[in-house]
This record gives C-alpha cells, structure tokens and sequence, in this order.
C-alpha cells in the first residue's frame, strides 16, 4: 500500500485565486508562497539580448501603432458588452494577442519563439502544503479535550491550498530560461519574506472541498514544456481602486503576480518530478506581463524552493524571488492625428523577453524514473487508456458519482446535539461501531476491485481489474 495516495474526496482547501484578492492579504500571500519582493526588473539580466530587442523597434512602430488605434479609437464587435470587467477584458485579449502576432512576426528568425507553442486561456492550477500556520477554534478544543495531545493545543498545522492562475496567453519553447541569481546569493538565502500568525479565514481567504489538481496549462508529454512568457489581464484592478482606493490596487496587484507567478512555477516543477520532499535541484524561472493593453507591469519570477510543509516553514534555506517593475504606460493617448507618446523603452522590455533564450538542462527530472510517458508504461493498452481517462476525470474536478457523506440536520439535532435514538443501530460514519471511518480519510485505492466479464478476459484466471497503485500504475499483487 503506496502512503502518497491521494484522498477519495479531494481536500479541504484554501482557494488561492490570482484573480480574487483579498484585502490586506498581501502579506499572506507572500508567506504562503515564500516570495521575496523586488521592486524592479532584474535589467543585467536581459543585457545579451537588449541590443537585438533595439534593432527590432523601427520594423514593428507603424504595426503597434495601427493596433493601438484600431483597438483604442474604434469599436471592434457589434456586441455592446456594456461598461465594467467584461468589456475591458475583451479589449485586454484583443490588444494583447494582436500585439503578440506583431511580435512573433517580427522575431520569426529568433530559433526558439520560430519553433514555440501558444497557447490561449490555459488552465493552470497547483497544489501545495502550506506549514506554520496556527490552528483554528475547533481543532484547539479537540486538541485541548484530548488526553494525548493537551501540550499540542497551539502547534501550528498544515493546510492545504489550492492555487489556480488564469493567464490569457502563454508562450512555450525547448529549453528553460536560465537562472537571474544563483543560489549563492543572498537574496536567495537570507531575504525578508513577510511572516503570518493569523489563520487565512482571517484575510477573507475562502475554503473548498477539491481534487489535489496540478495542470500546467498542458499535459506531461508535451516536448516544448518551459514557459517563455505569460500575459495576463489586468481588468480587475479598476474595482479594487473603485472600492478600497488607489493604494490598495497596488496590493491587489502584487497578490496577482505573485498567486500566478508560484501558481505557473509549482505546476511546471510537479510535472519535472519535484514536490514537497524531492526538493527542486535548480531554479525555475517564469517571466509574466499584466496589461489592459495601456498600462503594464513585467515581472520574473524564481522558485528556489517548493518545500513550504511544517519542517520548513520557519527555517527553509532558500526563498521565492519576484521581481515586479513599476506601472508603466505604452502610450499616452489616442485621437484623430494618432498614436501619442509611444513607449519604445518598454516596447524593447517586452520584446526582450521574447528574445531571452534559454538554457538546456543535463538532468531536468533526476528524481523521474527511466519510464516518463505513459506510453512508454509496460502496462497493458487498455489499462494505459483507462488511467488517463481517469486521470483526465480527477483533474477536471467533477463530483464523485456517490457524493462525500454528511451529516443532516436532522442527525445533528437527534443523534449528535441530543441521544434521542438510542435504539436505532449505529451505521453513520460519525457513530461509533466495528467499521467506523471518517469519509474524509478515504484513499483513491479504497474500494472494491472491478470485475471483468468472461467475455472480455484475456486470462480466464483473472477475474477483476487491478487496483491503481502510484509506484506500479496497474499491477497483480
């Protein structure tokens, strides 16, 4: 029996949505995901590339400009999506993805974005123990009312999270992008990040009862696996300026940056076989962009570290590093005589991290067996076929087809709050009898084997499919 097989019912966790801030949480989105904080770019870190970017800004002037135009001076589709996030989303997509085909245009001959995948509106999400935060009313009361654990009362915990990021365009290439610092240094080792000592119910944080689900925006296989670049839409911005002022809108973009920026980083780092025990052996760096198409604000981001459990949650030898620019604007305005005010300075930003060229890796998944495909699997074909349907099935979060029990109104008022049935046999999962398991406990391989028709057999002697098992996927035990 594997001891790393998931639950049956998913996991009672935080939703950590890029999207979605929370007010005053930036700080807990920092500890949550162990980030240091630069407000700036790291700029040596382009300087092979700066020059080429330069050279490519007289050949793309005129074609930003018309975009610019077309997108801000006129009415692209006959729908009226009205004033509010809708419509500003629409135009950030539009504005964002003509931009990008003006790019890769211009830098077909570039070897690494001539040979890229886009890919538009990807799924991501990401899955992770946070350690070190203190436990709520209720487990300090069972804690406290338990004889074993009285001196556990306060101990922090673990709680799950769930993070999910929501980018409009992601460019993917051969080779990962090469380290901005090394691990030497001491903005690596020793960097501030925020500390927490409140639960994250506290911030406005909510919780959801989900699959552990980790995509990356495509499924493991895929030969060009390394981000280049990920833009994002910035339409939620003007609301949180709206209700809480100018001031915070500056917090609510941090926690977008950084919830998407960890959120793409994990997920790419759990398909290369790292995770919470076999610790990354090398950094892995993501490069975002924010904009409604006028504003924008470029960041990078290296994850150092992905271990965040209890045992590393004071005393982690490496953090998270996100190197956040200021606001800055593409244009000033648009009217009648045109583009005004063009800012070529971030236009050659923006093309240099097209340009940034990558670095191959000897080893990129040590801690992966010699069989990395599932295809490659020496188990049966319809096996193989019927573990990614199932795999497919569990990521994409849907119900169980016999929902998680619970407990009823009426059971808490008659059997829990008041012994009123005392002689109805004790059945419930919250009863105690012989077979008592909490449904919260239950594993993906707890349940009872399928059985396989005569007909269908290839050997009369077995007589139900094997079990899903995490070391072997499909064996006879």
């Amino acid at each position: 029996m594997e001891l790393n097989m998931p639950k049956y019912y998913g996991y009672w966790s935080l939703r950590f949505i890029d999207v979605q801030t929370q007010h005053l949480g930036d700080g807990f989105c920092q500890y949550a995901t162990r980030t240091h904080l630069v407000n700036e770019l790291p700029t040596q870190y382009y300087d092979d590339v700066r020059a080429e970017a330069e050279a490519v800004i007289p050949l793309i002037t005129d074609k930003v400009e018309q975009l610019i135009a077309l997108n801000f001076s006129s009415k692209l589709n006959r729908r009226d999506y009205g004033v509010g996030r809708a419509n500003d989303r629409h135009k950030s997509h539009n504005f964002l993805f003509g931009l990008h085909r003006i790019l890769a245009g211009a830098l077909s001959s570039v070897p690494h974005i001539r040979d890229a995948s886009v890919n538009l509106r990807p799924r991501v999400e990401a899955f992770w123990f946070l350690g070190g935060l203190p436990p709520d009313r209720l487990l300090r009361n069972l804690r406290k009312n338990c004889p074993g654990s009285k001196d556990l009362e306060n101990d922090p915990i673990d709680r799950p999270i769930q993070g999910e990021s929501t980018p409009f365009l992601s460019l993917r290439v051969f080779d990962c992008l090469p380290d901005v610092v090394s691990w030497d240094d001491p903005l690596a080792t020793s960097a501030s990040v925020p500390d927490n000592e409140l639960d994250p119910r506290a911030y406005g944080y909510k919780f959801k009862h989900k699959h552990a689900t980790t995509v990356a925006g495509f499924w493991p296989g895929e030969p060009r696996e390394h981000s280049q670049l990920w833009l994002h839409s910035r339409e939620f911005i003007p609301k949180v300026a709206l209700e809480f002022g100018e001031k915070r809108a500056k917090g609510a973009l941090l926690q977008k940056v950084v919830g998407a920026s960890f959120t793409q980083a994990l997920a790419h780092a759990t398909y290369l076989g790292f995770g919470p025990v076999t610790e990354l052996t090398y950094p892995i760096v993501q490069q975002s962009a924010v904009s409604d198409g006028q504003r924008w604000n470029l960041s990078v981001f290296q994850l150092n570290t992905c271990a965040l459990h209890s045992h590393y949650a004071k005393d982690n030898p490496r953090n998270n590093i996100l190197w956040l620019s200021e606001e800055e604007e593409l244009f000033e305005s648009v009217d009648s005589g045109g583009v005004k005010g063009l800012n070529t300075s971030l236009l050659t930003s923006i093309i240099a991290m097209y340009m940034k060229k990558g670095v191959p890796r000897s080893n990129p998944t040590p801690y992966l067996g010699p069989i990395k495909q599932l295809s490659e699997h020496p188990a049966c074909e319809e096996y193989r076929a019927e573990f990614q349907s199932y795999l497919h099935n569990l990521l994409s979060n849907r119900p169980r087809h016999f929902l998680k029990p619970e407990i009823y109104a009426w059971e808490k008022i008659f059997k829990v709050d008041h012994k009123t049935r005392p002689n109805e046999p004790p059945r419930r999962f919250f009863e105690k009898h012989y077979n008592q398991k909490h449904p919260g406990q239950r594993r993906l391989d707890e349940h009872k084997p399928i059985y396989v028709p005569k007909i269908l057999r290839k050997d009369r002697r077995i007589r139900f499919k094997p079990k899903l098992n995490t070391q072997h996927l499909y064996q006879y035990d």
